[in-house]
Parts: structure tokens; sequence; C-alpha cells
């Protein structure tokens, strides 16, 4: 969800908006139920456009899931070029809708306009109990960091635009499968074990949302590189210089901020700021329930989760990134 600084409001039922960076805002109907909303959408990012659609709506899904909501409904939003095939614009729709029916979840309508390149996404609403939303926000000293899905999807899929010579299928095929895997059943365990505090991986990258966290929550992290779940043949291709633009963007905002381990190369720094397209929920867990939450994870089919560091009083760097 953007940040909107300009917009100024006084409604008290207003629980969550841009102010924190939070992944959807959260407006409460009454003391019950609240509902949760956000809207994302981009340009393809893959060729195939049934995996397109699918992505796209596993990403924004992803944001009502970070939060701890269900989502409900959803909206296209669409952008397409005049003469782009009929048969490939049903493809991306229909991609959409099969991950939305995963979720439990109705398209109820949408709005398409023409450009000159495709872009799509979704609006999504959703309900959580009121009071009950996680937030980046309330991480504690002492909690541990579990991050469900490997990161590398922007270095994989940027090799897939200009460099597919470099890029073994299987590498694509990995990423495919976790850019399309919901986060439902991370968002379902955060709240079975009672977590406070999460956030989705998306375009700032691990370091990026992490940092946004600690700022929020007024903390600090250590993680260790060695522990942070990377996909297959991320390193192999950032080692040959291949990683989108907004890496770089992304390393160059959190670098008065990072303390970096002195024998972490500037590929190690480049991963760990990639930008993530749906990418997993990065969890803040009191210690006393990581095994279990772990467990619950496993059982069902969160089996590439990690456990990469953990939550430390405030200190001057918002990270310590180490090797160990």
């Amino acid at each position: 969800m953007s940040k909107l600084s300009h917009v100024n409001h006084n409604d008290e039922n207003i629980l969550l908006d841009h102010k924190t960076g939070d992944d959807a805002a959260i407006y409460k109907i009454d003391e019950r139920l609240s509902l949760v909303l956000t809207l994302d959408f981009f340009a393809p990012i893959v060729d195939d456009g049934f995996i397109y659609g699918e992505i796209a709506a596993a990403n924004a899904l992803s944001d009502i899931y970070a939060v701890g909501g269900k989502p409900i409904i959803a909206l296209n939003i669409a952008a397409f070029p005049r003469d782009l095939p009929t048969e490939i614009i049903s493809s991306i729709l229909e991609g959409g809708m099969s991950k939305v029916k995963e979720a439990n979840t109705a398209i109820v309508g949408g709005h398409t306009i023409e450009d000159k390149e495709p872009k799509y996404g979704m609006a999504i609403t959703g309900f959580i109990n009121t009071g009950e939303q996680i937030t980046n926000t309330q991480a504690m000293t002492g909690d541990i960091l579990i991050l469900t899905k490997p990161i590398g999807t922007g270095i994989i899929t940027t090799a897939l635009r200009n460099n597919k010579d470099l890029l073994d299928q299987e590498y694509l095929d990995n990423a495919i499968d976790s850019m399309t895997q919901l986060n439902n059943i991370a968002s379902k365990a955060m709240n079975l074990f009672q977590v406070k505090s999460a956030t989705d991986i998306t375009g700032f990258g691990l370091l990026g949302h992490l940092h946004k966290m600690m700022i929020e929550s007024k903390q600090s992290a250590i993680i260790s590189e060695n522990k942070v779940p990377i996909l297959k043949g991320a390193k192999e291709l950032v080692e040959k210089n291949i990683c989108p633009g907004g890496t770089t963007r992304n390393l160059e905002y959190v670098k008065d901020y990072v303390e970096f381990s002195k024998d972490l190369t500037m590929e190690h720094k480049k991963l760990l700021a990639d930008p993530q397209t749906s990418g997993g929920i990065l969890m803040s867990v009191k210690e006393s329930k990581v095994n279990q939450l772990s467990n619950y994870l496993n059982d069902n089919g969160l089996t590439g989760h990690k456990v990469i560091g953990e939550i430390t009083d405030k200190k001057d760097s918002t990270i310590k990134v180490s090797t160990i």
C-alpha cells in the first residue's frame, strides 16, 4: 500500500492506513467487525498470461493475509492494449479468477482501460475481528523473526525479461511456484498463535520491509544472511550482475540504517534488497510460540519457512546483518 503523506483525516473508525506503511487499510464497522481493504496491480513479469494472472491475484490477496484478515470479495483492475489478442486477456483474467477461487473469495466486477502496456491486479476487501489486526508496529524485544517464502523473485524475473539464455527453467519454475502460493496458511498460523506484528515482503525487499517494521515498532533486528531462504538460482544470477533496478534503489535507501557484516559481499546485500512480487510473510513471533507455529506451517505444506533472526532493543542501526 503506497504511503500518501498528504492525506489527512480524523475518522476514528480508520484503524490502519498509510501512516505506518502497513499492507492494507482497516476500517471499523462496529466493535465486532472491521473491513480490510487493499489494491495492487502491475505489468507482466512472466510470459504466460494465466500464470501472470495468478501471481497478480496472489500478490493482492497477500496484503489482506498479512494483517490477519480474511478476503471476501475482489474487483479486477486492468489495462490492456487494443491489439492484445482476446485469448491472452481471457487467460490473464482466468488466472486471477483461479487464485481468487482458491482463496474462497469472489470476483464481483472490475474496470479496464486501454493502455500500451498490459497491467493487471485486484482491489480486495476482507473482514477482520475489530482490534485483532496484525500490524508492523508491534514487534517486541525477544521476538523471533520467521520468513515464510524464499527471496529472489526480482532477480529471476529480471533474468526472464533480459537474460533468458542464463535462466535455467528449474529456477523459473521454483520462482513461479513461490509467487503463486497464497499466504493464507501463514495468516492462519499468525492468528492461531497470537502473532501481533508482521509484514509481507514485496517491492522494498526484505531489508526495506524489515526496516519499516523496526521503525514503526521502535525496535531493532539482527538477521543472519546464511539463514535467509533464497530461491535456487538467484545467487548465481546476481553474481552475473543480473538484478532489477529496484534492488539498487532499495539498497541505497537502507544503507544508512543497516549494519552489514564486513564479510558480506555486494551480491549478498543485493539479494537481501531484492524487490519481491507475491513474497512471503515476515512475522515477529514470541519465542515461546515458535516451535508450535513452525510445526503448524510444516504440517500445512509451508516447509520452506525459516527462522532468520530476532528482535532486540532499539540500537543505532535498525538492522544488523550477520553471517553467523
